[in-house]
C-alpha cells in the first residue's frame, strides 16, 4: 500500500511519507514496470539526458575524469546510460533512500560490463544524502543531473541552490521533471468509476517542481539555456495493467483491500468499466541550466 500523507499535504514532499515510498523495492519495481510496459511514445529519458550533456558540455568526453553527480538516482537507470556515454567519468549516484541506492548498485553492477568501452564498476560511487544539503565541496562537479526527483523536495529552491553551489563555473545541470497534469486520465477514471471520488481534486504529485515551475525556480540561481518538452503517451492494455500501476500511486485513496491488492482492484475495474485499454499522457520537461563562468 502506498503511504498517504496524514495531514493532507503532498505525499511526494511530505517527509513522513517520502521515505516509505521508496523503502519497498518491490513496490517501486511494480510502478516502474507498469509505466515502462505502457509507454508507446516519448524519448528514452536516460538517452535524452546523456544527449543533452554531450551537446551542452562536450568537454565531458575529453576530460580525463569529470565528476558527474546524479541526484535522486533511484534504481540507477539514467545513471547507467550516463556511465556508458561517458566512460572516463567519475559518477556519483546520490539518493536519500538506502533501498534505492542498493537497487542502483545492483543494477549498475549487473549492467555495466567491465571492458575498455565502459567504466569499471569502481568508478561509480554511491552516496546516501539529502539533496537539500549535499556533502560535496563547492565547485566540485563538472555536471549534475536530477531525473524525476526534484518534485520530491519540500524546498526545491534550496536544492537548486545546492546544485549551483556544487557546479564548477561553466558547468551544466540537466534537470528532468513532469507536468502537473501528468496521468490526469487516471484521476478521471477513478472518479467516474467511484473508486476514488476525490482523485481529480487533489493536488498534483509533481506540483513542487513541475514543468511550469521548475524553469522559473532554476533561473534564480543558474542561467537557464533551454527548456525542452516531450509528450509521453502510455497505453494501459487492460484492467490488470491499470491496477498494477494504480495501487502504487500515493495520491489515490482506494478502499481496502483494493489499495493493496491489484487483483481485486482489477476485478472492480472490469466490473465498473470493462476491460478496455486506457491511454494516459505526461509531458516530460528537460531544463538545461549553466553555472556562469
Amino acid at each position: 500500500m502506498p503511504p498517504k500523507s496524514s495531514n493532507g499535504s503532498n505525499p511526494f514532499t511530505d517527509p513522513h511519507t517520502v521515505p516509505a515510498l521508496y523503502a519497498d523495492r518491490v513496490r517501486v519495481q511494480r510502478r516502474s514496470n507498469a509505466l515502462l510496459t505502457a509507454k508507446i511514445r516519448g524519448a528514452h529519458v536516460g538517452n535524452m539526458v546523456a544527449d543533452l550533456l554531450t551537446r551542452q558540455s562536450p568537454h565531458l568526453t575529453d576530460h580525463p575524469a569529470p565528476l558527474i553527480a546524479d541526484l535522486g538516482c533511484g534504481t540507477g537507470r539514467p545513471t547507467r546510460v550516463i556511465a556508458q556515454r561517458f566512460p572516463r567519468a567519475r559518477l556519483l549516484a546520490v539518493d536519500a533512500s538506502p533501498t534505492m541506492l542498493d537497487a542502483a548498485r545492483h543494477h549498475l553492477a549487473t549492467s555495466l560490463p567491465r571492458n575498455r568501452h565502459t567504466p569499471d564498476k569502481a568508478q561509480v560511487g554511491y552516496l546516501q544524502a539529502d539533496f537539500h544539503s549535499l556533502p560535496l565541496a563547492a565547485a566540485s562537479c563538472d555536471a549534475v543531473t536530477a531525473v524525476f526527483s526534484l518534485y520530491h523536495a519540500p524546498a526545491p529552491a534550496h536544492v537548486l541552490a545546492e546544485i549551483a553551489r556544487c557546479l564548477r563555473p561553466g558547468s551544466v545541470a540537466v534537470l528532468v521533471t513532469k507536468s502537473a497534469d501528468s496521468y490526469h486520465q487516471l484521476d478521471h477514471l477513478l472518479t467516474v468509476t467511484g473508486l476514488d471520488s476525490g482523485a481529480t481534486t487533489r493536488p498534483s504529485l509533481y506540483a513542487a517542481a513541475d514543468s511550469r515551475r521548475l524553469p522559473a525556480l532554476c533561473s534564480n540561481v543558474l542561467t537557464v539555456e533551454a527548456v525542452l518538452h516531450d509528450q509521453h503517451v502510455f497505453l494501459f492494455r487492460d484492467a490488470a495493467h491499470l491496477a498494477d500501476y494504480l495501487v502504487t500511486v500515493p495520491k489515490y485513496q482506494l478502499p481496502p483491500p483494493l489499495d493493496t491488492d491489484p487483483t481485486k482492484l482489477a476485478e472492480q475495474l472490469r466490473r465498473r468499466r470493462g476491460n478496455a485499454p486506457l491511454t494516459a499522457t505526461s509531458t516530460i520537461t528537460y531544463v538545461i541550466a549553466r553555472q556562469p563562468s
